[in-house]
């Protein structure tokens, strides 16, 4: 299944708000494939298990401020994971860009031999 079937992803969400350990497995199993599929989608260049963790742990958070009346589940989940994969990329390129510009400062102070 590469496609998440949305009428479920709808009616388990306030049903697992209710009574999470029925349904937690069910709902993990769709965040999982919803998140796949974004960063598949989108190619961010981030670590993907540690992107997924961070998404995972996010989702937890909010899960309970989604509100069905303002909006799909699928929007505005794939809203959220999105941004905060643009957070993770931006962080992470930030990251890589210290630690070559410090690579470079490293390699031009190089002590010179005799």
């Amino acid at each position: 299944m590469h496609y998440i079937n949305n009428k479920r992803f709808e009616e388990i969400i306030p049903l697992y708000l209710r009574s999470p350990r029925e349904y937690e497995d069910e709902l993990m199993e769709l965040f999982d494939l919803l998140i796949t599929n974004i960063i598949e989608s989108f190619k961010f260049n981030i670590d993907k298990e540690d992107a997924k963790q961070e998404c995972f742990l996010l989702i937890l958070k909010t899960l309970k401020n989604f509100k069905s009346s303002k909006g799909s589940a699928f929007n505005y989940f794939t809203t959220v994971i999105v941004n905060n994969l643009k957070l993770l990329y931006t962080k992470n390129k930030k990251y890589e860009k210290k630690i070559t510009e410090y690579q470079e400062l490293k390699g031009d102070h190089k002590p010179k031999s005799s």
